[in-house]
């Protein structure tokens, strides 16, 4: 036998039995180092920074890596293979805790997290471009040579990488890329790097919306992720997200297939609503503020949607119907306001007029333009990292503690001079807000009347995820698991030196210590509140409002799957005893008849 032959016949089974040891690392070469003996690890050829081997090793053995001659912590195998480890980091993968939530129904038409987001790990990005981009603020580059993501299992790497940038009075400065192919990773090719610089606790966003996944509603999927140049320089932690406002965010949210396809589909309009975006027909400025992605959109269609809305009777459920299944999904509507009320998302449609995209799928369609008898639209928040407190207006301090109706059937003088008499344009010297909020008077206003069926639907919906998840107990439980997750992340991320400083030192960055990190996350650090008590003053205060009591014990995925399985034992039980019964009730039925027929049979023989 050609011993080539035999060389890869004995590297295959050795890669079969073996354990799959891999580490990202900017030290130089690795070796596997388990018990003195050491293993030649080879770097990949795509990723330079990444290096394999594979040894036969049982779960339990304990390891390190050397690479560059400097000595890696302490690990422990788990399994048959260690994920993509980074040098100089101890936890590798942390099992997230989930939110459990079944009042509604899920939304289904994503693709999901994918690898790309998953929480259980935190992704290296590793960026070749000029170092004066670091240091300048992007100073003028917009392109990244090489860019790759280093996920738990896999790594892709893409060229001529555009980038923007944004938020440069912060040392942190944003970013978003632009990746040339639309495929990019997992069918997401634009997304954003976040700095989180007003949180001190860094999560809000991230936590934000974990909330509004698990309550059925379309949102930005997001994850920590640790930034490095190529040549190993840190340059921070940062909030990779997706950016609702693009083509990448729509053809993974609306047309996902449990398999990570991507259905055929057809692209229209995609509406980013700036300050003053407030769905009336009426509008004096003619709905400029729903920005379009198109060229000379006309918004007709959007402008017929909003018409639509004022007709519609919030008294009538006939109406309110139509347009919910026609016109405007209203139910993930209503949840999103729930959620921009609980977690005092101030900089978002309610509060703002601001924030949020609308979008038409266009398979909801029936008819022809100006004819149409469907023609339905999504609302979808974004950008949630002024919440729970953070950056909160003082014409909004203490809303933890008010009942929503207080932001209900409000006039233009409230909202442009008592809550947003800051938000006047530099341009025209005109107050941004447009004073009128459509959709919370119809329908949670009820145009003025006591009740209707939409504030019901609303009020239910708030009451369900306060009772289930927006709570002390469902929210502690998660918060801890990001505590758990980002503790050594933070730790690395506020002992580094930034390359780039930002002018104003007072704009730079709010958090700059591990401590400040662990105090966010129950009390307030840079603002009024911490996640958690701002959490329990919001839960008490809707408890308080609807006389109802929030769980003792956290809802999760295995207690959801648990109570359906129990439910599903008893309705099986139900249709057995039933059936019994009318196999018991056939019986009889025979029986008599057989006892009737016998009875006739003997009178007619004796006569």
């Amino acid at each position: 036998m050609n011993c080539n032959l035999i060389l890869l016949i004995l590297t295959i089974v050795i890669k079969i039995w073996a354990a799959k040891f891999t580490v990202v690392s900017f030290n130089g070469p690795c070796k596997l180092n388990i018990g003195g003996a050491l293993y030649r690890m080879e770097s990949n050829s795509t990723v330079p920074n990444l290096y394999k081997a594979y040894v036969t090793a049982k779960p339990g053995t304990k390891y390190n890596y050397i690479c560059g001659g400097k000595q890696d912590v302490s690990r422990t195998l788990s399994g048959e293979k260690t994920y993509n480890e980074l040098f100089g980091r101890s936890l590798t993968i942390y099992d997230m805790p989930e939110f459990g939530y079944n009042a509604t129904k899920p939304w289904t038409r994503s693709i999901g997290r994918t690898e790309l987001f998953d929480p259980d790990y935190v992704p290296i990005v590793i960026i070749d471009v000029d170092k004066s981009f670091f240091t300048k603020a992007g100073g003028g580059i917009y392109k990244f040579n090489n860019m790759t993501f280093i996920l738990k299992q896999n790594a892709f790497t893409f060229k001529k990488v555009k980038v923007d940038t944004k938020n440069t009075d912060e040392d942190k400065f944003q970013m978003k890329i632009r990746i040339q192919d639309d495929d990019g990773i997992y069918h997401r090719n634009v997304l954003k790097f976040r700095s989180s610089a007003y949180d001190p606790a860094f999560i809000r966003q991230i936590l934000y919306g974990d909330i509004a996944h698990a309550i059925g509603i379309p949102a930005h999927e997001s994850v920590a992720v640790r930034v490095y140049h190529s040549d190993g320089t840190p340059i921070g932690l940062y909030v990779l997200q997706e950016d609702v406002t693009s083509e990448s965010f729509i053809r993974t949210a609306f047309y996902g297939n449990p398999d990570g396809t991507i259905k055929k589909y057809k692209k229209t309009p995609i509406y980013d609503g700036a300050t003053g975006g407030d769905f009336n027909v009426y509008d004096r400025n003619q709905l400029s503020a729903f920005i379009s992605d198109v060229e000379n959109d006309m918004k007709i269609d959007l402008l017929e949607m909003t018409r639509q809305v004022y007709y519609t009777n919030p008294n009538d459920p006939k109406s309110v119907k139509n347009l919910d299944e026609n016109w405007l999904d209203l139910d993930t509507f209503y949840r999103a306001l729930a959620l921009e009320y609980l977690a005092g998302h101030w900089d978002s449609f309610w509060f703002l007029t601001s924030n949020f995209v609308v979008y038409h799928p266009d398979e909801e369609t029936e008819g022809t333009q100006y004819n149409y008898k469907k023609f339905k639209y999504y609302f979808i928040d974004q950008d949630f990292d002024q919440t729970f407190s953070i950056g909160m207006k003082e014409s909004l301090s203490g809303m933890e503690k008010k009942p929503y109706t207080e932001f209900v059937n409000k006039d233009i003088n409230y909202w442009q001079n008592t809550i947003n008499s800051d938000e006047i344009s530099s341009r025209t010297g005109i107050n941004l807000d447009p004073g009128t909020r459509i959709i919370i008077n119809k329908f949670l206003g009820c145009d003025g009347f006591p009740t209707c069926q939409s504030k019901t639907t609303f009020e239910e919906h708030l009451k369900s995820i306060v009772k289930h998840l927006f709570n002390p107990v469902a929210m502690k439980r998660k918060v801890n698991g990001y505590k758990k997750r980002l503790d050594e992340e933070i730790k690395w991320d506020t002992s580094l030196t930034r390359l780039y400083k930002a002018k104003d030192a007072h704009n730079r960055i709010y958090y700059d210590s591990y401590d400040m990190f662990i105090r966010a996350l129950n009390e307030g650090v840079s603002s009024s509140h911490g996640i958690l008590n701002w959490v329990e003053d919001m839960a008490n205060n809707v408890c308080k409002q609807f006389g109802i009591k929030y769980d003792e014990v956290p809802m999760t995925p295995e207690s959801i799957s648990k109570e359906q399985a129990e439910l599903s034992k008893i309705r099986d039980k139900s249709e057995n005893v039933a059936d019994v019964e009318a196999s018991e009730s056939t019986i009889l039925r025979i029986n008599i008849s057989i006892i009737l027929l016998a009875t006739i049979t003997s009178i007619f023989l004796l006569y």
